[in-house]
């Protein structure tokens, strides 16, 4: 038997995970509670497998979601109008001093270039001013170098194939002959450290599943793990690896991990 994939972790969350966000060595994991309204953001570490926060949450709860993870700021939006979008308060959240360092509301969002922040006053009149998102102070014409140097810590994310490519055609030959997988639809590929990562839908009964499928360079199976019973569609970027691990969200209710490396 083959040597198989290392587990590093593995954490169950009492709610659906909503999305994932990397800075460096750090985890950010954003939980919502449709019954309840609420959403929650963790925080965990990749280098000691410890969480530096759990469950924290805010006053306008659900209507809080991440938009950006850089550095040691997490950028949080909330949606002040349900039926316009664009009416939406910012502030910056300190990983480290665990508060929040600045707030702008009723702003409109104009996008992230490493530090800076561009933002549009909610008249028809304002012009777009850019602050820092480190301090919340506006930039003005400056020589500073707001760019980020790594905001993943490595990240690698697989390619995504869909039915009209011709890789998808290679996957779905590949899957069948070593391990017996009818590919439908889409998949996630990649191809890293002499391992093969496949992300694989497969048509069972009425259901759709997604499995994800490690290989070794002689085409054996390290790791099989379903990602997804019943999914409701076609998934993307349903993993990545950063700092040689494998990491990826099960059944929409837990994180794990697996160490690529030494096998």
């Amino acid at each position: 038997m083959p040597k198989q994939l290392h587990l590093q972790f593995s954490e169950v969350f009492p709610t659906d995970i909503w999305e994932t966000a990397l800075s460096s060595d750090r985890l950010l994991i954003s939980c919502r509670n449709g019954d309840a309204m609420e959403a929650t953001f963790s925080l965990f570490n990749l280098n000691n497998h410890q969480f530096e926060l759990k469950a924290l949450g805010f006053d306008e709860n659900w209507w809080v979601t991440v938009y950006a993870f850089v550095g040691e700021i997490i950028v949080f939006q909330i949606f002040n109008d349900s039926q316009n979008i664009d009416e939406r308060s910012v502030f910056g959240f300190d990983v480290n001093a665990q508060e929040a360092v600045w707030s702008v509301d009723n702003i409109n969002v104009r996008g992230l270039n490493g530090y800076a922040l561009s933002l549009k006053v909610n008249e028809e009149e304002a012009e777009v001013f850019t602050i820092d998102i480190r301090s919340g102070n506006e930039i003005l014409e400056t020589e500073e170098d707001f760019s980020v140097k790594s905001m993943s810590g490595n990240l690698i994310l697989p390619f995504h194939y869909t039915g009209d490519s011709n890789y998808f055609t290679t996957v779905v030959r590949f899957l069948k002959e070593f391990a017996e997988v009818d590919l439908v639809g889409a998949c996630d590929y990649l191809e890293y450290e002499g391992l093969i990562f496949i992300s694989a839908h497969e048509k069972l009964e009425q259901n759709l599943t997604n499995r994800l499928y490690v290989f070794n360079a002689n085409g054996e199976l390290v790791l099989t793990e379903v990602l997804a019973q019943h999914s409701k569609g076609l998934a993307s970027d349903t993993f990545y690896i950063v700092n040689e691990q494998l990491i990826f969200v099960k059944e929409k209710r837990e994180v794990k991990c697996y160490l690529i490396k030494d096998l």
